[in-house]
């Protein structure tokens, strides 16, 4: 599946993730996820942009950033840069904190974007430590119930405004399993695979390529029409022959790795 050029130098909403180098750790303190909070600020001062979810994992991060004057790419890399000499300095490590450059997916709808932070803040789930979103301390859900003191560089009032204001009606929608209430744009749909398959994917069976494939091979029949097609159309199968040949050997895939089980249904619950 192509890379898809981003639209980092636009104004707009977007999703964006990145993780630790060979999934290793980013986070190793309580302290470093007190100081990326203080890094998104000075972002959000020098660049203008906002804040209005996040979710810090020990190996990855997610946020819903808006930037009304188009600087994510400045953004992210003032703040990747920083936060890996915070963390560099602090414990004496060298070299590189994250496995590169960002992954970012625009949001140009109001029911993506709604979609978007529950994921973001549903991400807390996969830890068997935590049974409840509520008692994460690292994601922007206990501010957006009021269970905390909001920092002043994260907006709430924008999306509480779609549940009108109604911080219960929005705790509902977080906690629910509901699938979205309109299908997303097509052409979202292989940047979120690919999203999601660098959160996710255990690096041990198959390239990001033939993971992101198998995924959506997967989802091909749980897709509506206007992304199946779509789907379709990019995988390019050449005879029905061919599809078939390609379902088996995806479910292969996922039998051999649970992480692409995984990964087909966080795409599922996002977009389909």
């Amino acid at each position: 599946m192509g890379r898809r050029q981003r639209g980092d130098n636009d104004t707009g909403w977007f999703h964006v993730m990145n993780r630790g180098v060979d999934h290793q750790q980013i986070f190793f303190a309580d302290s470093d996820r007190v100081d990326f909070g203080r890094l998104l600020g000075v972002g959000h001062q020098r660049f203008g942009v906002e804040v209005h979810a996040y979710c810090l994992m020990s190996n990855h991060f997610h946020l819903l950033l808006h930037c009304p004057t188009g600087d994510l790419s400045s953004y992210m890399h003032d703040l990747g840069s920083a936060f890996t000499r915070h963390v560099n300095d602090r414990i004496g490590r060298d070299g590189p904190l994250f496995r590169g450059r960002f992954r970012s997916v625009r949001i140009d709808t109001d029911a993506y974007l709604r979609c978007v932070v529950r994921y973001i803040h549903q991400n807390p789930l996969d830890l068997a430590s935590v049974e409840d979103i509520d008692t994460y301390r690292w994601s922007s859900h206990r501010t957006y119930l009021g269970h905390r003191r909001r920092p002043s560089w994260l907006r709430t009032d924008f999306v509480l405004d779609m549940f009108h204001g109604d911080s219960a009606a929005f705790d509902q929608f977080v906690r629910s399993d509901d699938p979205p209430p309109n299908p997303g744009r097509p052409e979202l749909l292989t940047p979120i695979i690919e999203l999601i398959v660098e959160e996710v994917r255990p690096g041990q069976t198959g390239s990001n390529r033939s993971i992101s494939r198998a995924v959506s091979v997967l989802l091909l029949d749980q897709l509506p029409d206007q992304l199946h097609s779509d789907m379709l159309q990019e995988l390019a199968f050449p005879t029905p022959g061919a599809r078939r040949t390609a379902l088996s050997k995806a479910r292969r895939l996922a039998n051999a790795d649970p992480a692409i089980a995984s990964i087909t249904e966080r795409v599922r619950r996002l977009v389909a």
